[in-house]
C-alpha cells in the first residue's frame, strides 16, 4: 500500500516485479484479504466474504471478474491521463464499469440494511467499495496530482504529496534503488570505456 490512495493500490495489484508482471489479484479471496490492509473491508467482513464464496463459488468468481474489468478500464484511464495536464479522469469503458457498480451497490444496500450478510449479493461487498474509490478520485481528484513510478517497468501510480521536488519512485526501497544501482553500473561501465579508448602517453 504504497500509493496514497486505495483507488491507486488497487490499479497497482497488476504489477511488475523483477522484469516480470504479477497479478496480486488472481482470485476472489485475493480481492477479498487484499481489500481489508486496504482499509475498504473490515477483518469481519473478509471472514463473512470467504465463508460466504465457500458457499457461492460462482457468484465469487463473477465479483472477482467485474473488479478486474474495472481495474483493467482504470488503468486505461490512468495512462491516457497521467502526463497530460488538463485532461479529465475519464473514459467511455470506466464509466460504464462505474454505473453497473453503483447499479449493484444499490442492491447491496438493501443486503445490508436486512442484515443478512450470508446470501451471495454480499459477495459484491469489495467490488463496490473499491468501486466508490476509484469513482472518488476519478470524479472529485481535489487537486491531487498522480504521479507515475518511473522505474522501468514499474509504471506504478500514487498520489505525488511532496512539497519540493516531484516524487519520482513508488518506493525508495525497490524502484528507487534498483535505478541508482542501473545508473551506478552505467557510469562504472562508460568510465572503464572511456579510459581503453584513451591513446597510449608517448614514451620521453
Amino acid at each position: 500500500m504504497l500509493a496514497g490512495d486505495p483507488a491507486l493500490d488497487f490499479v497497482n495489484t497488476l504489477h511488475w516485479r523483477d522484469d516480470c508482471e504479477v497479478d496480486f489479484l488472481p482470485d476472489y479471496r485475493a480481492l477479498v484479504e487484499w481489500s481489508v490492509p486496504a482499509a475498504l473491508l473490515s477483518a469481519g467482513e473478509c471472514q463473512t466474504l470467504l465463508d460466504c464464496a465457500s458457499a457461492s463459488p460462482d457468484k465469487a468468481d463473477e465479483a472477482h471478474r467485474q473488479a478486474i474489468m474495472l481495474r483493467t478500464a482504470w488503468r486505461n484511464t490512468l495512462d491516457n491521463v497521467v502526463g497530460n495536464p488538463g485532461r479529465r479522469m475519464e473514459s467511455d469503458d470506466l464509466r460504464r464499469e462505474l454505473v453497473q457498480i453503483f447499479a449493484i451497490s444499490e442492491r447491496l444496500m438493501q443486503v445490508e440494511q436486512d442484515g443478512n450478510h450470508k446470501t451471495a449479493d454480499f459477495l459484491a461487498l469489495p467490488l463496490v467499495r473499491i468501486g466508490i474509490a476509484v469513482a472518488s478520485l476519478a470524479m472529485i481528484p481535489a487537486g491531487r496530482r498522480i504521479g507515475r513510478c518511473e522505474g522501468d517497468p514499474c509504471g506504478g501510480y500514487f498520489i505525488d504529496s511532496s512539497r519540493t521536488k516531484p516524487r519520482r519512485w513508488c518506493s525508495m526501497d525497490s524502484c528507487g534503488n534498483r535505478a541508482k544501482v542501473r545508473g551506478h553500473r552505467a557510469r562504472l561501465k562508460s568510465a572503464a570505456q572511456a579510459f581503453t579508448c584513451e591513446p597510449a602517453g608517448k614514451a620521453s
